[in-house]
């Protein structure tokens, strides 16, 4: 009779341990690095007149409605644009927007705004 050593399970997972370990380390060394974020100025919203939709100008609840500018370093909006069309509401919304005025930023910055109607029923 002839006795076969049989493989220590041991081994088996060491050499896995090694080989993932070793690979981290290597992945760890080739990975590319990050470049950090740009920072993004600070809105500091001064005021801003009401919002006002004429009458006859339905809103669709729960869309939401986007709204594009950019604020000059003077505080002032400009480039108003509507995301989604020249309805009404988006005309309103354009309106609307160029009426913010801003605290000073070091350089113009853009901004989109969005903007959603929600409407609920008042119980008694």
């Amino acid at each position: 009779m002839t006795a076969r050593p049989e493989p220590c399970p041991r081994t088996g997972h060491l050499r896995l341990l090694i080989a993932l370990l070793g690979l981290s380390l290597v992945s760890g060394c080739v990975s590319p690095t990050l470049a950090p974020a740009p920072s993004v100025p600070e809105l500091q919203l001064l005021g801003a007149a009401e919002l006002a939709i004429p009458r006859g100008c339905e809103a669709t609840s729960g869309a939401v409605y986007r709204t594009h500018f950019n604020v000059q370093p003077d505080g002032r909006v400009s480039d108003a644009a509507a995301e989604s069309g020249d309805g009404c509401v988006q005309q309103a919304l354009r309106t609307w927007v160029t009426t913010f005025n801003y605290a000073p930023l070091h350089e113009a910055t853009p901004v989109a705004f969005d903007w959603m109607i929600v409407t609920a029923t008042r119980n008694d």
